[in-house]
């Protein structure tokens, strides 16, 4: 099964720490390593056999016009919408069929290695619309000592997202409809923690849900059925969103030893 990879490369309102702190022009342009690190995610997704698309939804067009000459001629530009709901929608709207590949664009340490793990198990989820990659905390913690993610505890341990999703049928855009009642609904929280019920909260808040479980709920709430894939690379659960992310990234690739072109 052969992908199209959409990267979400929009900007969030106000003034990005990252570009504050760097003085970048956008977040895209964000150098990691001595390399923008939108170009880092799409020559992993060019490296990797399963892609056969890359489509990029943003930056805004004044920075993609510094951006393109970067860049493969092969990539193709969405302009962004006004949330990233919204530009996922439009993009996947543009894009037409499935299987699509989501991922965004301070994925700064994706490798090859890492989409090709996901891109093939995801199909392998028996009847899934949508499949998202999910890495064990203890995983990265042992990897990454410093690193801090946002977790979600299980009944099998401490979970943290990857930003990898595949879009396996038409159905799963679903998944982004509640995506965009979210955001419309982020100043009132309990609205959206209600739609998940009481008992799933109840059993996740004392640890007794299991990872299945979680999954199965999601899948009710969102109207599609939506199934993890459980990614082994620490480096998968590492995205670069402010300059302590930054700095952790550097090390990393210094580790590698990665030199700065």
């Amino acid at each position: 099964m052969k992908f199209k990879a959409l990267v979400l490369a929009g900007e969030r309102p106000g003034k990005d720490p990252l570009v504050k702190s760097t003085g970048a022009p956008c977040k895209a342009l964000v150098p990691v390593g001595g390399v923008p690190m939108i170009r880092r995610v799409v020559e992993a997704l060019l490296a990797s056999p399963t892609v056969e698309e890359v489509f990029l939804c943003g930056p805004e067009e004044k920075h993609w016009q510094e951006l393109r000459p970067l860049l493969p001629p092969s990539v193709k530009w969405i302009a962004p919408a006004s949330t990233p709901s919204r530009s996922t929608l439009k993009a996947l709207e543009l894009l037409g069929e499935t299987p699509v590949f989501l991922t965004t664009g301070d994925h700064a340490l994706l490798t090859p290695e890492v989409v090709e793990y996901f891109l093939h198990r995801a199909p392998r989820t028996e009847g899934a619309d949508l499949v998202v990659g999910v890495a064990r905390y203890e995983t990265l913690r042992a990897a990454y000592p410093d690193a801090r993610r946002t977790t979600y505890r299980l009944k099998e341990g401490r979970f943290c997202s990857t930003n990898l999703y595949a879009f396996l049928t038409p159905a799963a855009k679903q998944a982004v409809y509640f995506w965009r009642r979210v955001e419309e609904k982020r100043k009132n929280p309990l609205a959206i923690v209600r739609a998940f019920g009481a008992r799933a909260l109840a059993k996740y808040l004392s640890g007794r849900l299991s990872l299945e479980e979680a999954f199965a709920r999601v899948s009710r709430v969102l109207g599609c059925r939506v199934a993890p894939v459980v990614i082994p690379h620490p480096e998968a659960a590492i995205d670069v969103d402010d300059p302590e992310d930054l700095a952790l990234a550097n090390q990393i690739l210094t580790k590698r030893g990665e030199k700065e072109p």
